[in-house]
């Protein structure tokens, strides 16, 4: 065992399930701890309030300690904080995903396009009968 972790009397347990999802604008704004407003990150040599080097997201100070957790800079986590946009973006890492969902529903009338009998949807996508009637 790694000298820097004390052995631990507590029963290990087999992890069950691991989730990986997105987070909905709501819950971003429920977990942050402040809205960026500004994109100074320094005001008259201390973090500024606001900006991107907001006291309450953490310390990259020694000497100050964290205005969320009030931790120093080796126990504090960091802590989120949010902007607000002017209008909707799309993450580009997910592109790709919503281009083929949009793919696999007809423009048209919103028909699935993919075959409903396979477990996986592939490409080509059937063609749909409303396009040919219009």
């Amino acid at each position: 065992m790694d000298a820097r972790f004390a052995h631990s009397p507590a029963e290990a347990a087999k992890v069950q399930l691991v989730q990986f999802g997105i987070l909905s604008p709501d819950e971003i704004r429920q977990m942050s701890v402040a809205v960026i407003e500004h994109a100074e990150t320094m005001e008259k040599g201390k973090p500024k309030p606001g900006g991107l080097s907001d006291p309450r997201l953490g310390t990259i100070d020694r000497r100050t300690k964290c205005e969320t957790c009030m931790a120093g800079m080796a126990e504090c986590p960091g802590h989120f904080g949010h902007l607000e946009l002017a209008k909707p973006m799309f993450h580009i890492g997910f592109i790709k995903t919503v281009l083929s969902i949009m793919r696999c529903v007809c423009f048209n009338c919103s028909k699935i396009l993919a075959d409903e009998d396979e477990d996986e949807v592939s490409f080509p996508f059937k063609t749909c009968t409303c396009a040919l009637s219009i």
